[in-house]
């Protein structure tokens, strides 16, 4: 099963994102263009995430299932 998200930078108001997953996540700030700004993987047993790089309309935050992952539930991510 695939999970792939998307945010852009008006979906945020604390720079965070909120997970609720089985799996770990792969979470990517990337420019529009693709250069990746920041990343970084979730961890099942946290739930909150902040997002070290100052958002600009330039930018969006993917998220995915680590490579390997078995999904049995989809997993919700929430913009903070």
């Amino acid at each position: 099963m695939q999970f792939n998200a998307t945010f852009f930078p008006a979906d945020f108001t604390e720079n965070k994102l909120k997970v609720l997953s089985l799996v770990r996540l792969l979470v990517q700030i990337k420019e529009n263009d693709g250069t990746e700004i920041e990343e970084f993987e979730t961890n099942p047993s946290e739930k909150l995430y902040k997002i070290n790089t100052e958002l600009t309309e330039t930018m969006k935050v993917e998220v995915s299932v680590v490579p390997d992952e078995v999904v049995e539930f989809y997993p919700v991510v929430t913009a903070l």
